[in-house]
C-alpha cells in the first residue's frame, strides 16, 4: 500500500519533489524518488517511448566496472 499525503500543500520532510507530477515525496516513499507506482510506471513509459535519451554515446569506459 502506497502511503498518503494528509494534505496536498504539506511539504516533503526533505523537500523532495515527484519528477513527473511534482508532489512532494519523502525519500523514505517506497517508490522514492517518485510519489506513487503510478508516476514510476509513467516515466518508465517515457522511456520506452523514446522521450528520454541518453545525452551522448556510451563509451568504453562507461562500461568499465569499478572506481
Amino acid at each position: 500500500m502506497e502511503p498518503t499525503r494528509d494534505s496536498p500543500n504539506e511539504p516533503a520532510p526533505r523537500g523532495h519533489a515527484c519528477p513527473i507530477c511534482g508532489a512532494p515525496v519523502a525519500s523514505e516513499t517506497p517508490s522514492f524518488p517518485f510519489c506513487s507506482a503510478r508516476c514510476r510506471m509513467a516515466d518508465l513509459g517515457r522511456w520506452f517511448g523514446g522521450r528520454y535519451t541518453v545525452s551522448r554515446d556510451v563509451t568504453e569506459e562507461d562500461l568499465t566496472e569499478g572506481p
